[in-house]
């Protein structure tokens, strides 16, 4: 059964990593950001990556501890980081508001989480899965989250483009002013919030 919903995840995955390189590389394909809901490229795309993350958690569960790895401290690391990392990434949704989040064009969010990372939901969510690996004590779910933590980054190169086109120059500006995925110096309040109206 495990081996099963492995073999399921995996494929997923690695389906989802390669369409989202086929948009990449090869425009103007595009996975994502999907078009209007409803179109084969939303139902595809949603279905495999919902998909990819539900067997990571399941395969957490089902291959829990199979490999001796680690003992009994990785819970002190691995369970402040699926927690942090996943309750982060909620709040991102909050932040960048229902129609951002589902590829809508709300308005360029730079503030709140997005001061100290452009992909704040991202980074936070392969902060999650890291630790979601380490407590559970798992190859097969290593391996599920190292191939959908490779989702997520090529789901922020892939927005790139895109969001250019939508917001301009504007988006250029913030993107010299925040870093892709971690602004360290804006984590730790060194950095100030710049004004990307005046940017550029």
């Amino acid at each position: 059964m495990t081996e099963i919903v492995f073999a399921i995840g995996l494929t997923m995955g690695l389906v989802l990593n390669a369409l989202l390189a086929a948009t990449l590389f090869f425009p103007p394909f595009r996975i994502w950001p999907t078009p209007t809901p409803g179109t084969w490229q939303s139902i595809t795309f949603w279905t495999l990556f919902r998909g990819g993350m539900l067997f990571a958690f399941v395969l957490g569960i089902l291959d829990w501890n199979a490999v001796p790895l680690l003992d009994a401290t990785r819970f002190v690391f691995g369970v402040p980081l699926f927690v942090i990392g996943f309750g982060i990434t909620v709040l991102g949704y909050f932040n960048l508001g229902l129609g951002n989040t589902y590829c809508g064009s709300d308005g360029l969010v730079t503030g709140g989480l997005y001061h100290i990372s452009r992909n704040p939901q991202y980074t936070f969510s392969i902060m999650g899965l890291i630790g979601l690996s380490i407590f559970a004590n798992s190859y097969m779910t290593i391996a599920q989250s190292v191939v959908m933590a490779c989702v997520y980054v090529q789901m922020a190169l892939t927005e790139e483009a895109w969001l250019e086109r939508e917001y301009g120059e504007t988006y250029k500006a913030y993107c010299r002013a925040t870093a892709r995925f971690l602004d360290i110096p804006a984590v730790f309040g060194l950095k100030p919030k710049p004004r990307i109206e005046d940017a550029g």
